[in-house]
């Protein structure tokens, strides 16, 4: 079974090319999240094996206060 994976980016062009990366290493991209919230609401849906977090998003969490919950 792949491994689905999460990839929670906020600037498309670099969240797209790593999608396009892991599906070619024969990996599942389950979604991409451009925000905290979003990427919260995709792992309560998708519940993914493992979650590629950029540190700087737009907004008032960052991918640091998504690992930490």
């Amino acid at each position: 079974m792949k491994k689905e994976i999460l990839i929670v980016e906020d600037e498309f062009i670099v969240a797209n090319d790593l999608r396009l990366t892991l599906e070619k290493a024969d990996y599942s991209v389950c979604g991409i999240a451009a925000s905290v919230d979003e990427a919260r609401e995709i792992i309560k849906k998708e519940k993914p094996s493992l979650a590629l977090l950029d540190i700087h998003l737009k907004g008032k969490l960052d991918g640091i206060a998504l690992a930490r919950n």
